[in-house]
Order: structure tokens, then C-alpha cells, then sequence
């Protein structure tokens, strides 16, 4: 059996295959700390399979690389976590099993894959002198096989107060257990927002880009049209799917629930390829249905292209996917581009352009 170990590994938004830049590393007032002094960390290849040496991938983790004599020829168990210094925030990322801690020979051996690398740092500003300086018997210091990489799908946020982490040091650390909620849970519908306008809301898939405030505001405001529509208890914003993931707005009905994905491109086409993927993860992975309508919102008119297309994927696939246009003007979210008569509170109500109007979720009686 091996020991069970915990570990924390530098800030990195590019799921650490390779590196990212300065952003999220450890503040700049902790001058000693080597992320600040070169703006990377040697972890940012750690998940990084891609170039196997005899079926094994070689990696650095600080938390074993500054004490390996203490651990060289050990096996362990090594769950990780990570903390984005900028905003302060923690990310539980999985664990990898059966991490062997090599000799400094061995890191010797695998020293040749560096010219790659040191693009990559020149690719983010990073100091690429103090890279090339480093010898190649502290290249590596542990290897792992693919397979037993145990990775949470999404990495999870957890709380600084957590128990399973009691030290923000990159040392290596008896394991206690996993922080709360991070194992998978059900879909359980929870009404209301917890977000504000403006602010961002946390994802570590939307750290890779910009996050647009604009959309968090569009957001809201769809958030606020929709529970006056159907009544905060049935209307939630962000809402969690039980696998590290959230829906920008879910409605609930008696039919089931709508789930709604915003985006701000500028052309129809454009939006739905951005959306889709994420609302058929949100309503059927892995083997669920979640949710019994799907629809994209994006700021501008559905073209006659993209109409076509929507359609072309209820006929062939009995795909519940719709389109929503949320007007910039009015700051209204319109009932534009669908299909069929809306219905509400148990009622069908005819719109001004049947064939432009889309189902709408039925509300349970009052």
C-alpha cells in the first residue's frame, strides 16, 4: 500500500500541459518564492503526458524536488491542489497513484526533451536563463504512468478553511482526506443567484481567457426577467450540475428543466458553436438528461442559416436546442426564433408570430 500524500503545485490555467504565464502565481510580495522571481513553476508540465520515456512520464513537484533524498526510491499516492494567488482562491485537482520518486541519475537520462520547453516559457514572458540554468540531475524528480492519473474532470474550489489542507507551504503532506463536496454529486436544483453585477463568478475552464463582465451582467438580467416570469423559486443562476460544472440559468417547470447558455459573439452561428458542447455536457453527461429544453442566448438576431440548422438537429437528433436573442437596448431577452405556441402557468398563449416563438417552460399551478 502506498502512503497517501497531498501536495500543492503552482497556479497554471492551461490544465498544466504547459505554461501560463505570471497571472495567478504567488503574489509578488512574497519575494522568495520561485513562481515570482521566474513567472513559472517547474509543475506547469505536470499533467503533460504527451512524450513517454519506456511508458513513463517524468515531472518536477516542488513539494518532493527540494527534499528528494528524503523520498528518492518512495511510491506514493499524491493528491494535488492548487491556489490562485490573484483571487485568492483554492482548486482541488484529483490525485495521480503509484508517483515513483527518481534518483538524480534518472533525471539525467530524460534531460534531452528541454528545447521544447524553453519555447514554451519565452511564449509567456518567462525567465528562460534561470530555466536553462537549472542541472539535469534536478530536471525531474518523479515519474508516473498515464494510467493512474485519477483527475477530477473539472478541478473543484474549496474553501482556505478546509481540513484536508492544513498547510499552504509546497511541502509534502500526510493526506486526511478530500475537502468537502468535492466528490460528484446529484443534480440538485437550487433557486436563486449568488452572483453580482459585474463581479465574475469561479470556473478554473473560464481562467484560460478574459472573463467578460458583460456577460455576468447579461446574466443577471436574464436571471431577473425570468424570475419575474416564472418565480424565484423556480429560477436559478450558476446553477451546479454535480460534476464541477454550472449552468448559466436553469428554469424549472413541471415538464423538467430549461437550461440556458449565454454568449456574447457576434454572429448567430457562432454562439451555438460555443454553447452547444456546454449544454449537452450540463444536461447529459455522463449518462443523464437533465434537462428537457436547451437553449443558446446571444445578443444578436438567429440568421436564416442558423434557423435552419436548429432545425436540422430537432429533426435528425430530437435535440431540444433553441435559440434566444437577448436585446443589448432593452435589456430584454426576446421570445424570438422558436417554434411553438409559448406556454405559461398551464396556459397556451398565442404570440403576434406563431412561427417565430418557442416553447416555453410550463409552470405548475399555482
Amino acid at each position: 500500500m502506498n502512503e497517501e500524500k497531498v501536495a500543492r503545485i503552482c497556479w497554471n490555467a492551461n490544465n498544466w500541459q504547459f505554461p501560463s504565464g505570471k497571472a495567478g502565481k504567488v503574489a509578488s510580495g512574497s519575494s522568495g518564492a520561485y513562481e515570482t522571481k521566474t513567472g513559472y513553476g517547474h509543475e506547469e508540465w505536470l499533467f503533460d503526458v504527451s512524450k513517454l520515456v519506456n511508458g513513463y512520464h517524468y515531472a518536477y513537484i516542488q513539494a518532493i524536488g527540494q527534499h528528494r533524498e528524503k523520498y528518492e526510491g518512495e511510491k506514493f499516492n499524491i493528491s494535488f491542489y492548487t491556489i490562485d494567488s490573484a483571487k485568492k482562491e483554492r482548486w482541488w485537482l484529483g490525485e495521480i497513484h503509484n508517483v515513483h520518486v527518481v534518483s538524480s541519475d534518472e533525471s539525467r537520462s530524460v534531460y534531452a526533451g528541454l528545447k521544447e520547453m524553453f519555447a514554451q516559457l519565452e511564449a509567456v514572458g518567462a525567465d528562460v536563463d534561470e530555466f536553462k540554468g537549472i542541472e539535469p540531475k534536478g530536471f525531474c524528480c518523479i515519474k508516473f504512468r498515464p494510467r493512474d492519473m485519477l483527475l477530477l474532470e473539472e478541478p473543484r474550489l474549496f474553501a482556505s478553511n478546509d481540513p484536508a489542507v492544513k498547510s499552504d507551504y509546497y511541502n509534502l503532506k500526510n493526506k486526511v482526506g478530500n475537502p468537502r463536496g468535492i466528490e460528484t454529486r446529484k443534480f440538485h436544483f437550487t433557486p436563486g443567484s449568488t452572483t453580482k453585477k459585474g463581479s465574475t463568478t469561479a470556473r478554473y475552464s473560464s481562467q484560460t481567457k478574459d472573463i467578460d463582465l458583460v456577460h455576468n451582467q447579461i446574466q443577471e438580467q436574464i436571471f431577473e426577467q425570468l424570475t419575474k416570469i416564472h418565480g424565484k423559486e423556480h429560477v436559478s443562476c450558476e446553477q451546479d450540475t454535480g460534476f464541477g460544472t454550472k449552468v448559466d440559468v436553469a428554469v424549472r417547470s413541471s415538464d423538467g428543466y430549461t437550461f440556458y447558455e449565454l454568449k456574447t459573439a457576434n454572429t448567430s452561428k457562432q454562439c451555438i458553436r460555443e454553447a452547444l458542447a456546454q449544454l449537452m455536457e450540463y444536461a447529459y453527461y455522463p449518462g443523464e438528461s437533465r434537462a428537457s429544453r436547451l437553449i443558446v442566448v446571444g445578443p444578436v438576431d438567429l440568421s436564416r442559416e442558423s434557423k435552419k440548422y436548429l432545425e436540422n438537429l430537432r429533426s435528425k437528433f430530437s435535440l431540444p436546442l433553441y435559440y434566444r436573442k437577448f436585446d443589448l437596448e432593452t435589456k430584454k431577452l426576446l421570445i424570438t426564433h422558436l417554434s411553438q405556441p409559448l406556454i405559461r402557468a398551464g396556459r397556451s398563449v398565442q404570440p403576434p408570430d406563431p412561427a417565430r416563438v418557442a416553447p416555453c417552460p410550463r409552470m405548475p399551478s399555482s
